[in-house]
Protein backbone atom coordinates (compact mmCIF):
# COMPACT_ATOMS: atom_id res chain seq x y z
CA UNK A 1 0.00 0.00 0.00
CA UNK A 2 2.68 2.45 0.64
CA UNK A 3 4.11 1.61 -2.67
CA UNK A 4 1.22 2.29 -4.31
CA UNK A 5 1.29 5.84 -2.68
CA UNK A 6 4.51 6.05 -3.32
CA UNK A 7 3.65 6.18 -7.19
CA UNK A 8 0.80 8.07 -7.02
CA UNK A 9 2.43 10.84 -5.26
CA UNK A 10 5.41 10.85 -7.93
CA UNK A 11 2.80 10.49 -10.75
CA UNK A 12 1.29 14.17 -8.69
CA UNK A 13 4.91 15.45 -8.40
CA UNK A 14 5.74 14.98 -12.35
CA UNK A 15 2.64 16.29 -13.52
CA UNK A 16 3.19 19.91 -11.30
CA UNK A 17 6.53 19.45 -12.47
CA UNK A 18 5.57 19.42 -16.60
CA UNK A 19 2.94 22.08 -15.86
CA UNK A 20 5.38 24.40 -14.06
CA UNK A 21 7.53 24.19 -17.77
CA UNK A 22 4.81 24.30 -19.53
CA UNK A 23 3.89 27.64 -17.68
CA UNK A 24 7.31 28.88 -17.58
CA UNK A 25 7.25 28.16 -21.40
CA UNK A 26 3.97 30.02 -22.08
CA UNK A 27 5.18 33.40 -20.20
CA UNK A 28 8.61 33.13 -22.26
CA UNK A 29 6.52 33.06 -25.76
CA UNK A 30 5.22 36.81 -24.80
CA UNK A 31 2.36 36.39 -27.99
CA UNK A 32 -1.06 34.84 -25.00
CA UNK A 33 -3.08 38.02 -24.49
CA UNK A 34 -2.80 38.31 -20.41
CA UNK A 35 -6.31 37.79 -19.38
CA UNK A 36 -6.45 34.45 -21.68
CA UNK A 37 -2.64 33.55 -19.98
CA UNK A 38 -3.87 33.88 -16.73
CA UNK A 39 -7.24 31.30 -17.28
CA UNK A 40 -5.13 28.60 -18.74
CA UNK A 41 -2.95 28.69 -15.50
CA UNK A 42 -5.86 28.72 -13.23
CA UNK A 43 -7.00 25.84 -15.35
CA UNK A 44 -3.71 23.62 -15.39
CA UNK A 45 -3.72 24.84 -12.01
CA UNK A 46 -7.07 22.98 -11.16
CA UNK A 47 -6.24 19.73 -12.70
CA UNK A 48 -3.08 19.33 -10.96
CA UNK A 49 -4.97 19.47 -7.58
CA UNK A 50 -8.03 17.16 -9.21
CA UNK A 51 -5.36 15.04 -10.02
CA UNK A 52 -3.78 15.19 -6.76
CA UNK A 53 -7.19 14.72 -5.01
CA UNK A 54 -8.16 11.75 -7.27
CA UNK A 55 -4.07 10.11 -6.49
CA UNK A 56 -5.30 10.21 -2.69
CA UNK A 57 -7.98 8.08 -2.59
CA UNK A 58 -7.74 4.79 -2.00
CA UNK A 59 -10.74 3.45 -4.16
CA UNK A 60 -9.71 2.29 -7.61
CA UNK A 61 -13.11 4.24 -8.94
CA UNK A 62 -11.17 7.26 -8.18
CA UNK A 63 -7.07 5.91 -8.76
CA UNK A 64 -8.28 4.86 -12.29
CA UNK A 65 -9.73 8.33 -13.58
CA UNK A 66 -6.73 10.22 -11.68
CA UNK A 67 -4.04 7.91 -13.64
CA UNK A 68 -5.63 8.80 -17.07
CA UNK A 69 -5.90 12.29 -16.00
CA UNK A 70 -2.76 12.49 -15.15
CA UNK A 71 -0.72 10.77 -18.23
CA UNK A 72 -3.14 13.13 -20.42
CA UNK A 73 -2.26 16.00 -18.57
CA UNK A 74 1.49 14.88 -18.93
CA UNK A 75 1.37 14.67 -22.45
CA UNK A 76 -0.71 18.04 -23.83
CA UNK A 77 2.15 20.04 -21.32
CA UNK A 78 4.74 17.99 -23.43
CA UNK A 79 3.11 18.44 -26.73
CA UNK A 80 2.46 22.37 -25.26
CA UNK A 81 6.07 22.85 -24.51
CA UNK A 82 7.50 21.48 -28.03
CA UNK A 83 5.29 23.49 -30.42
CA UNK A 84 5.82 26.70 -28.05
CA UNK A 85 9.62 25.97 -27.90
CA UNK A 86 9.73 25.34 -31.76
CA UNK A 87 7.37 29.20 -32.21
CA UNK A 88 10.18 30.70 -29.85
CA UNK A 89 12.90 29.00 -31.57
CA UNK A 90 11.75 30.49 -34.96
CA UNK A 91 10.65 33.79 -33.92
CA UNK A 92 13.99 34.38 -32.29
CA UNK A 93 16.00 32.80 -35.45
CA UNK A 94 13.99 34.23 -38.15
CA UNK A 95 13.31 37.61 -37.72
CA UNK A 96 15.73 40.51 -37.77
CA UNK A 97 17.99 38.22 -39.56
CA UNK A 98 21.81 39.82 -40.63
CA UNK A 99 21.29 40.44 -44.16
CA UNK A 100 24.01 39.61 -46.10
CA UNK A 101 23.80 39.94 -49.83
CA UNK A 102 26.43 38.60 -52.60
CA UNK A 103 26.76 40.62 -55.60
CA UNK A 104 28.48 38.65 -57.71
CA UNK A 105 30.41 39.24 -60.92
CA UNK A 106 32.35 38.12 -64.20
CA UNK A 107 35.32 38.64 -65.53
CA UNK A 108 34.97 38.34 -68.90
CA UNK A 109 38.02 37.75 -71.44
CA UNK A 110 39.28 36.14 -74.88
CA UNK A 111 41.95 34.08 -72.30
CA UNK A 112 40.89 31.36 -70.45
CA UNK A 113 42.89 31.90 -67.55
CA UNK A 114 43.68 34.21 -64.73
CA UNK A 115 47.44 33.76 -65.44
CA UNK A 116 47.29 35.36 -69.30
CA UNK A 117 45.57 38.34 -67.50
CA UNK A 118 47.98 39.21 -64.88
CA UNK A 119 49.52 42.59 -65.12
CA UNK A 120 47.23 43.43 -67.97
CA UNK A 121 44.09 45.90 -68.17
CA UNK A 122 41.12 44.77 -66.91
CA UNK A 123 37.81 47.07 -68.36
CA UNK A 124 34.97 48.14 -66.74
CA UNK A 125 31.60 50.07 -67.12
CA UNK A 126 32.03 53.25 -64.45
CA UNK A 127 28.60 53.19 -63.25
CA UNK A 128 28.43 49.01 -62.11
CA UNK A 129 27.32 49.11 -58.39
CA UNK A 130 29.44 47.95 -56.12
CA UNK A 131 32.45 48.42 -58.31
CA UNK A 132 35.24 49.00 -55.86
CA UNK A 133 34.86 46.35 -53.91
CA UNK A 134 34.54 43.78 -56.70
CA UNK A 135 38.13 45.23 -58.01
CA UNK A 136 39.45 45.28 -54.69
CA UNK A 137 38.11 41.29 -54.62
CA UNK A 138 39.48 40.73 -58.45
CA UNK A 139 43.35 42.18 -56.91
CA UNK A 140 43.08 39.45 -54.38
CA UNK A 141 43.37 37.16 -57.13
CA UNK A 142 45.48 38.80 -59.73
CA UNK A 143 47.70 42.05 -60.27
CA UNK A 144 46.33 44.59 -62.55
CA UNK A 145 45.44 47.67 -63.59
CA UNK A 146 41.96 48.58 -63.92
CA UNK A 147 40.15 51.08 -66.84
CA UNK A 148 36.85 52.93 -67.07
CA UNK A 149 34.29 53.37 -69.71
CA UNK A 150 30.99 55.65 -69.89
CA UNK A 151 29.24 52.98 -72.04
CA UNK A 152 28.97 49.21 -71.38
CA UNK A 153 29.78 48.75 -75.19
CA UNK A 154 32.66 50.35 -75.48
CA UNK A 155 34.54 48.03 -72.96
CA UNK A 156 34.22 45.16 -75.00
CA UNK A 157 34.99 47.10 -78.35
CA UNK A 158 38.22 47.64 -76.13
CA UNK A 159 38.61 43.87 -75.53
CA UNK A 160 38.20 43.42 -79.45
CA UNK A 161 40.64 45.63 -79.60
CA UNK A 162 42.99 44.21 -77.13
CA UNK A 163 43.18 47.56 -75.43
CA UNK A 164 42.03 45.53 -72.54
CA UNK A 165 42.45 41.68 -71.44
CA UNK A 166 39.50 41.52 -69.80
CA UNK A 167 36.11 42.89 -68.17
CA UNK A 168 35.26 43.01 -65.23
CA UNK A 169 31.17 43.21 -65.29
CA UNK A 170 28.36 42.50 -62.84
CA UNK A 171 26.99 38.76 -63.02
CA UNK A 172 23.01 40.43 -63.71
CA UNK A 173 24.03 42.63 -66.28
CA UNK A 174 25.85 40.22 -68.47
CA UNK A 175 22.88 37.90 -68.13
CA UNK A 176 20.37 41.02 -69.14
CA UNK A 177 23.39 41.55 -72.40
CA UNK A 178 23.49 37.64 -73.06
CA UNK A 179 19.36 37.16 -73.40
CA UNK A 180 18.70 40.74 -75.08
CA UNK A 181 21.93 42.15 -77.07
CA UNK A 182 22.79 40.40 -80.43
CA UNK A 183 25.43 42.42 -81.22
CA UNK A 184 27.57 41.40 -78.36
CA UNK A 185 28.18 37.74 -79.10
CA UNK A 186 29.06 37.32 -75.25
CA UNK A 187 29.22 33.64 -76.10
CA UNK A 188 32.21 33.87 -77.82
CA UNK A 189 34.02 35.34 -74.68
CA UNK A 190 35.57 32.91 -71.51
CA UNK A 191 34.32 33.49 -67.90
CA UNK A 192 37.69 33.32 -66.32
CA UNK A 193 36.51 34.04 -62.74
CA UNK A 194 33.53 34.54 -60.82
CA UNK A 195 34.03 37.07 -58.30
CA UNK A 196 31.81 37.62 -55.31
CA UNK A 197 31.19 40.83 -52.75
CA UNK A 198 29.04 40.47 -49.67
CA UNK A 199 27.06 43.08 -48.63
CA UNK A 200 25.59 43.69 -45.05
CA UNK A 201 22.87 45.41 -44.32
CA UNK A 202 23.12 47.35 -41.62
CA UNK A 203 19.53 49.08 -41.00
CA UNK A 204 18.33 47.58 -37.94
CA UNK A 205 14.65 48.98 -38.84
CA UNK A 206 12.28 51.27 -36.06
CA UNK A 207 10.62 49.88 -32.40
CA UNK A 208 7.20 49.20 -32.96
CA UNK A 209 5.80 51.45 -30.77
CA UNK A 210 3.45 53.38 -32.56
CA UNK A 211 0.16 52.71 -33.90
CA UNK A 212 1.31 51.65 -37.68
CA UNK A 213 4.11 50.93 -39.66
CA UNK A 214 4.65 49.81 -43.11
CA UNK A 215 7.03 47.17 -44.49
CA UNK A 216 8.62 46.55 -48.10
CA UNK A 217 8.12 42.76 -49.51
CA UNK A 218 10.61 41.95 -52.53
CA UNK A 219 10.66 38.46 -54.19
CA UNK A 220 13.98 37.78 -55.85
CA UNK A 221 14.00 36.04 -59.59
CA UNK A 222 15.68 32.79 -60.34
CA UNK A 223 18.63 35.31 -60.72
CA UNK A 224 18.25 36.21 -56.72
CA UNK A 225 19.09 39.79 -57.73
CA UNK A 226 16.07 41.18 -59.34
CA UNK A 227 13.29 42.51 -57.35
CA UNK A 228 10.19 41.09 -59.39
CA UNK A 229 7.51 41.32 -56.80
CA UNK A 230 7.30 44.78 -55.01
CA UNK A 231 4.83 45.25 -52.24
CA UNK A 232 4.30 47.79 -49.36
CA UNK A 233 2.55 46.68 -46.21
CA UNK A 234 1.08 49.32 -44.08
CA UNK A 235 -0.63 47.67 -40.97
CA UNK A 236 -2.28 49.94 -38.57
CA UNK A 237 -2.47 47.92 -35.25
CA UNK A 238 -4.97 49.99 -33.56
CA UNK A 239 -7.75 49.93 -36.38
CA UNK A 240 -6.80 46.60 -37.73
CA UNK A 241 -6.37 47.47 -41.08
CA UNK A 242 -3.99 46.41 -43.51
CA UNK A 243 -3.21 48.24 -47.07
CA UNK A 244 -1.36 45.95 -49.36
CA UNK A 245 0.34 47.91 -52.15
CA UNK A 246 2.14 46.61 -55.23
CA UNK A 247 4.31 48.30 -57.46
CA UNK A 248 5.17 47.10 -61.15
CA UNK A 249 8.57 45.57 -61.43
CA UNK A 250 8.84 47.86 -64.78
CA UNK A 251 8.36 51.08 -63.16
CA UNK A 252 10.84 53.43 -64.09
CA UNK A 253 11.68 55.13 -60.95
CA UNK A 254 14.75 57.51 -59.84
CA UNK A 255 17.11 55.12 -57.79
CA UNK A 256 17.92 56.32 -54.03
CA UNK A 257 21.72 56.96 -54.51
CA UNK A 258 22.19 57.38 -58.18
CA UNK A 259 21.65 61.58 -57.90
CA UNK A 260 18.35 61.88 -60.14
CA UNK A 261 19.16 59.13 -62.22
CA UNK A 262 16.02 56.96 -63.60
CA UNK A 263 15.97 52.92 -63.73
CA UNK A 264 14.00 50.13 -63.35
CA UNK A 265 12.50 49.54 -60.00
CA UNK A 266 13.13 45.57 -60.06
CA UNK A 267 16.56 46.61 -60.75
CA UNK A 268 17.20 48.75 -58.11
CA UNK A 269 17.03 45.68 -56.04
CA UNK A 270 20.30 44.99 -57.40
CA UNK A 271 21.81 47.80 -55.32
CA UNK A 272 20.87 46.06 -51.68
CA UNK A 273 17.38 45.08 -50.57
CA UNK A 274 17.30 49.02 -48.77
CA UNK A 275 18.18 50.63 -52.14
CA UNK A 276 14.71 49.57 -53.25
CA UNK A 277 13.29 50.03 -49.75
CA UNK A 278 14.43 53.81 -50.20
CA UNK A 279 13.32 54.58 -53.64
CA UNK A 280 9.74 53.57 -52.88
CA UNK A 281 9.66 55.77 -49.87
CA UNK A 282 10.78 58.95 -52.29
CA UNK A 283 8.04 57.61 -55.13
CA UNK A 284 5.39 57.64 -52.00
CA UNK A 285 6.17 60.32 -49.43
CA UNK A 286 6.32 57.91 -47.09
CA UNK A 287 8.35 56.20 -44.35
CA UNK A 288 9.15 52.37 -45.01
CA UNK A 289 9.91 50.91 -41.35
CA UNK A 290 11.10 47.58 -42.31
CA UNK A 291 11.98 45.03 -45.46
CA UNK A 292 11.21 41.38 -46.27
CA UNK A 293 13.23 39.99 -48.90
CA UNK A 294 11.47 36.72 -50.25
CA UNK A 295 13.63 34.00 -51.93
CA UNK A 296 12.13 32.24 -54.87
CA UNK A 297 12.97 28.63 -54.21
CA UNK A 298 11.63 28.37 -50.52
CA UNK A 299 8.53 29.92 -51.98
CA UNK A 300 8.01 26.56 -53.67
CA UNK A 301 9.14 24.31 -50.93
CA UNK A 302 6.79 26.27 -48.41
CA UNK A 303 3.46 25.79 -50.27
CA UNK A 304 4.88 22.35 -51.51
CA UNK A 305 4.62 21.98 -47.47
CA UNK A 306 1.24 23.64 -46.80
CA UNK A 307 0.05 20.62 -49.60
CA UNK A 308 -0.49 23.64 -52.03
CA UNK A 309 -3.02 26.26 -51.67
CA UNK A 310 -5.55 27.78 -53.60
CA UNK A 311 -5.57 30.25 -56.68
CA UNK A 312 -8.59 32.35 -57.99
CA UNK A 313 -8.38 33.15 -61.98
CA UNK A 314 -10.90 35.28 -63.70
CA UNK A 315 -10.09 33.96 -67.08
CA UNK A 316 -8.80 30.05 -68.43
CA UNK A 317 -5.41 30.30 -69.83
CA UNK A 318 -2.11 28.53 -71.08
CA UNK A 319 1.14 29.65 -69.15
CA UNK A 320 3.96 31.62 -71.46
CA UNK A 321 6.44 30.23 -69.32
CA UNK A 322 7.04 26.59 -67.86
CA UNK A 323 6.75 24.90 -64.51
CA UNK A 324 10.49 25.34 -64.13
CA UNK A 325 13.22 26.41 -61.36
CA UNK A 326 16.05 28.43 -61.67
CA UNK A 327 15.73 28.82 -65.43
CA UNK A 328 13.89 31.29 -67.52
CA UNK A 329 14.33 28.42 -70.48
CA UNK A 330 10.73 27.25 -71.04
CA UNK A 331 11.43 24.53 -73.25
CA UNK A 332 13.13 22.40 -69.93
CA UNK A 333 9.59 22.32 -69.10
CA UNK A 334 6.08 22.06 -69.46
CA UNK A 335 3.52 24.95 -69.84
CA UNK A 336 0.38 25.37 -67.28
CA UNK A 337 -3.11 25.47 -67.93
CA UNK A 338 -5.08 27.41 -65.40
CA UNK A 339 -9.05 26.69 -65.55
CA UNK A 340 -11.04 29.88 -64.69
CA UNK A 341 -12.07 29.47 -61.07
CA UNK A 342 -10.59 28.57 -57.93
CA UNK A 343 -8.25 25.57 -57.88
CA UNK A 344 -5.37 23.95 -56.36
CA UNK A 345 -1.99 24.38 -57.48
CA UNK A 346 1.36 22.95 -55.77
CA UNK A 347 4.26 25.09 -55.09
CA UNK A 348 6.09 25.11 -58.84
CA UNK A 349 2.62 25.71 -60.35
CA UNK A 350 1.92 28.89 -58.17
CA UNK A 351 5.54 29.83 -59.24
CA UNK A 352 4.40 29.75 -62.65
CA UNK A 353 1.55 31.49 -62.43
CA UNK A 354 2.83 34.20 -60.15
CA UNK A 355 5.56 35.05 -63.07
CA UNK A 356 2.72 35.12 -65.18
CA UNK A 357 1.71 38.39 -67.30
CA UNK A 358 1.42 38.41 -71.33
CA UNK A 359 -1.80 35.85 -70.51
CA UNK A 360 -3.40 39.08 -69.08
CA UNK A 361 -4.35 42.47 -70.77
CA UNK A 362 -2.98 44.59 -67.65
CA UNK A 363 0.23 42.33 -68.00
CA UNK A 364 2.58 43.49 -64.95
CA UNK A 365 -0.14 44.80 -62.82
CA UNK A 366 -2.10 42.08 -62.96
CA UNK A 367 0.99 39.67 -62.22
CA UNK A 368 1.28 42.24 -58.88
CA UNK A 369 -2.61 41.44 -58.05
CA UNK A 370 -1.76 37.82 -58.11
CA UNK A 371 0.95 37.71 -56.45
CA UNK A 372 -1.39 39.71 -53.62
CA UNK A 373 -3.55 36.75 -53.59
CA UNK A 374 -1.35 34.16 -53.54
CA UNK A 375 0.33 35.61 -50.66
CA UNK A 376 -3.06 35.77 -48.74
CA UNK A 377 -3.78 32.00 -49.92
CA UNK A 378 -0.72 31.12 -48.17
CA UNK A 379 -0.99 32.73 -44.74
CA UNK A 380 -4.51 31.46 -44.58
CA UNK A 381 -3.34 28.13 -45.31
CA UNK A 382 -0.63 28.30 -42.97
CA UNK A 383 -3.56 29.80 -40.26
CA UNK A 384 -5.51 26.66 -40.23
CA UNK A 385 -5.64 24.01 -37.86
CA UNK A 386 -5.17 21.07 -40.32
CA UNK A 387 -1.47 21.70 -40.71
CA UNK A 388 -0.81 21.30 -36.62
CA UNK A 389 0.81 18.17 -37.57
CA UNK A 390 2.73 19.74 -39.88
CA UNK A 391 3.60 22.74 -37.83
CA UNK A 392 7.53 21.94 -37.32
CA UNK A 393 7.96 21.42 -41.25
CA UNK A 394 6.25 24.80 -42.14
CA UNK A 395 8.40 27.00 -39.79
CA UNK A 396 11.69 25.73 -40.98
CA UNK A 397 10.19 26.10 -45.35
CA UNK A 398 9.19 29.76 -43.73
CA UNK A 399 12.51 30.39 -41.62
CA UNK A 400 14.04 29.91 -45.26
CA UNK A 401 11.71 31.79 -47.34
CA UNK A 402 13.25 35.43 -46.21
CA UNK A 403 15.63 37.90 -44.62
CA UNK A 404 14.20 40.72 -43.29
CA UNK A 405 14.88 43.04 -39.71
CA UNK A 406 11.42 42.81 -38.67
CA UNK A 407 12.01 42.79 -34.74
CA UNK A 408 10.89 39.74 -32.94
CA UNK A 409 8.60 42.00 -30.78
CA UNK A 410 6.80 43.24 -33.57
CA UNK A 411 5.58 39.92 -34.20
CA UNK A 412 4.63 38.75 -30.62
CA UNK A 413 3.12 41.78 -30.38
CA UNK A 414 0.91 41.00 -33.65
CA UNK A 415 0.04 37.57 -32.88
CA UNK A 416 -0.94 38.41 -29.09
CA UNK A 417 -3.20 41.01 -30.79
CA UNK A 418 -5.04 38.60 -32.89
CA UNK A 419 -5.65 36.12 -30.16
CA UNK A 420 -7.16 38.86 -28.59
CA UNK A 421 -9.79 39.13 -31.07
CA UNK A 422 -8.44 42.03 -33.31
CA UNK A 423 -10.34 41.56 -36.99
CA UNK A 424 -7.46 42.38 -39.47
CA UNK A 425 -9.47 44.17 -42.89
CA UNK A 426 -7.53 43.87 -45.94
CA UNK A 427 -7.02 46.86 -48.65
CA UNK A 428 -5.46 46.16 -51.71
CA UNK A 429 -4.24 48.69 -54.98
CA UNK A 430 -1.72 48.63 -57.14
CA UNK A 431 -0.26 51.58 -58.88
CA UNK A 432 -0.40 52.33 -63.22
CA UNK A 433 1.65 53.95 -65.64
CA UNK A 434 2.10 54.18 -69.77
CA UNK A 435 4.45 51.89 -71.65
CA UNK A 436 7.36 53.58 -72.63
CA UNK A 437 11.33 53.07 -74.03
CA UNK A 438 14.07 54.45 -71.39
CA UNK A 439 17.85 53.44 -70.17
CA UNK A 440 17.97 50.45 -67.92
CA UNK A 441 20.41 48.55 -65.92
CA UNK A 442 22.46 51.58 -65.24
CA UNK A 443 23.47 51.77 -68.79
CA UNK A 444 23.29 52.91 -72.29
CA UNK A 445 21.21 50.42 -72.92
CA UNK A 446 17.68 50.94 -74.24
CA UNK A 447 14.89 49.02 -73.10
CA UNK A 448 10.69 48.75 -72.15
CA UNK A 449 9.84 50.81 -69.49
CA UNK A 450 6.80 52.13 -67.56
CA UNK A 451 6.14 55.75 -66.81
CA UNK A 452 4.90 56.16 -63.14
CA UNK A 453 1.18 57.76 -63.66
CA UNK A 454 1.22 60.78 -61.16
CA UNK A 455 -1.80 60.42 -60.02
CA UNK A 456 -2.22 57.07 -59.73
CA UNK A 457 0.98 57.04 -57.66
CA UNK A 458 -0.49 60.19 -55.64
CA UNK A 459 -3.97 58.17 -55.14
CA UNK A 460 -2.31 55.51 -53.39
CA UNK A 461 0.15 57.27 -51.18
CA UNK A 462 -2.99 59.43 -50.04
CA UNK A 463 -4.61 55.82 -49.22
CA UNK A 464 -1.44 54.40 -47.25
CA UNK A 465 -1.33 57.98 -45.13
CA UNK A 466 -4.88 57.07 -44.31
CA UNK A 467 -4.08 53.74 -43.04
CA UNK A 468 -1.32 55.60 -41.21
CA UNK A 469 -3.58 57.86 -39.83
CA UNK A 470 -6.25 55.53 -38.72
CA UNK A 471 -8.69 56.87 -40.89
Amino acid sequence: MRKLNKQMLIFSIINLIFTIILIIFLFSLNMIPIKYLILLIIMLLSLNIIIMLLLKKKQKIYKIPGIIMSILLILISNIGIYYIAKTNDFILKSFKKKNVEINSYYLISNYTNLEEIRNGIVGYYENTINIEKAMEETSKKINTEYKSYDDVYNVFKALDKSQIKAVLIEKSLYEYLKEKDTVLKLDEYNIVSIIEVEIESTDEGISSDGDSFSIYIGGLDFTELYTDFNMIVTINKKTGKIMLTSTPRDFYVEVTGLNGAKDLLGYAGVRGINTSRKTLENLYDIKIDYYMRINTKSLVGLVDTLGGIEFCSDISYTTTHATVLETYDDTKGDKLYVKKGCHKYNGIQILTIARERKAYKDGDRQRQKNCQEIMISIFNKMTKAENLTNYSKILNSVSNLYTTNIQPELVQELAKQTLDGTKWTIEQQSVTGRDSRGNVHLSNIIDYVMVPNSDSVKEASLKIKMIEAGK
